[in-house]
């Protein structure tokens, strides 16, 4: 078999082994959209375990524990401090929801005369006035109202049947919640063993480029992780503090919360956030504050400049490869296929293919195929040719 016969070959091989893992991912990625709802706890839980791995194995290393051990301390002290931030959290976020619940039952005492005033406009302020404006509207329509009460006997039927559904799925996923953790419980220990596992399934000559890209693609998810997470809890404390000390704000502790917890969705986060901030300036107790606008205004102004040109340059920056637009895709992407877990797990996903399509794209470069064309464009010998006539010379 003559040299370039070999090298059909050896291309055609090649093709075979791509085509073989293409069809495998996709037949992956068939079932894993198939069996999304089933698999969102053991998919969860997975992630879990890759993200307090080194903390289990260092509490290993201090405590000299076994890792079952090391892992139960750790979802106890886990607990704990949910416990403890929930009850510090839950009686002041019951305490803003009340106050705002009273400031929507006087809604026709704060707002109306605001706008009246801001917009030179008269509103009805009881129902006595509202059914002197529309009460003849109301008594002209009352036939068609009556002949189409069977429609609304009909979709009341609906709206109880898709409120019985809601509840249902409200029960499904607080027990998917609820098998999360015991799943991470088994996960944890058997974790190294699961990884080791993997590995010896990767054929030897692949392996060294797989553990340099799973390396690669492990040190972008843990700093992209460990910033997410910091620049989150630093936004949330910011937005919450001044829009209590500064603005004067009710409900500022849950607008925070809200607001710096949806930061890693671009844009999302401020948007809510600056909607719920201006909703409750409206509807305080005593007529809306022009002042009260302006500076909640300028405290979402001063933050998001802050977290753009600060927060997430110096703590995040571009660890994914991806700039807001590439996030944003990701996650109505993850959304649509595999739902919420789509959405928590978009954008670590879409970093990894990040990594390994750039790595993939340094080795077409460098493969045959690719420099074959350079050499005929430049007039050299291919390669193969040239190897041949000199043995010797390193490749």
């Amino acid at each position: 078999m003559g040299l370039r016969q070999k090298s059909l070959v050896r291309r055609t091989h090649r093709y075979w082994h791509l085509l073989f893992f293409a069809v495998v991912l996709a037949v992956l990625f068939a079932v894993l959209r198939g069996l999304g709802k089933v698999l969102t706890p053991v998919v969860a839980a997975l992630v879990l375990a890759y993200l307090l791995d080194p903390l289990v194995s260092w509490a290993k290393r201090r405590l000299r524990t076994p890792r079952w051990v090391s892992t139960l301390l750790l979802l106890l002290l886990g607990l704990l401090f949910l416990v403890l931030i929930f009850s510090l959290l839950i009686p002041v976020l019951v305490d803003e929801l009340h106050q705002f619940g009273t400031r929507i039952q006087h809604l026709p005492k704060t707002l109306l005369p605001w706008v009246e005033k801001t917009f030179d406009v008269e509103l009805p302020h009881s129902f006595k006035e509202l059914w002197a404006k529309v009460g003849g509207e109301v008594k002209g329509a009352s036939g068609s109202i009556l002949g189409s009460l069977g429609g609304v006997a009909g979709k009341v039927a609906k709206g109880t049947a898709g409120v019985l559904g809601a509840l249902g799925a409200l029960a499904s996923s607080i027990g998917t919640i609820a098998l999360i953790p015991v799943f991470t419980f088994y996960f944890l220990p058997q974790f190294p063993l699961l990884v080791s596992g993997a590995r010896g399934l990767i054929p030897y000559r692949y392996r060294p480029w797989v553990d340099d890209t799973v390396n690669e693609i492990d040190r972008v998810l843990a700093s992209w992780i460990r910033g997410q997470l910091t620049v989150m809890a630093i936004l949330a404390l910011l937005y919450a503090l001044g829009l209590r000390f500064i603005a004067q704000l009710d409900m500022a502790v849950l607008i925070g919360l809200i607001t710096g917890l949806l930061a890693f969705i671009p844009y999302v986060g401020f948007t809510l956030g600056l909607i719920l901030g201006l909703t409750v300036c409206l509807l305080r107790e005593g007529g809306v504050d022009p002042t009260q606008l302006v500076v909640t205004l300028a405290v979402f102004g001063a933050v998001q400049v802050l977290d753009g040109l600060v927060l997430t340059p110096r703590i995040v920056g571009n660890k994914t490869g991806m700039g807001p637009v590439g996030v944003l895709v990701a996650l109505l992407l993850g959304g649509k296929l595999f739902g919420f877990v789509g959405v928590l797990l978009a954008v670590p996903v879409a970093a990894a293919l990040v990594v390994v399509i750039k790595r993939g794209v340094v080795a077409y470069k460098g493969s045959l195929f690719f420099r074959r064309g350079r050499d005929d464009l430049l007039g050299e010998e291919p390669d193969d040719q040239r190897d041949a006539a000199n043995p010797s010379e390193p490749r």
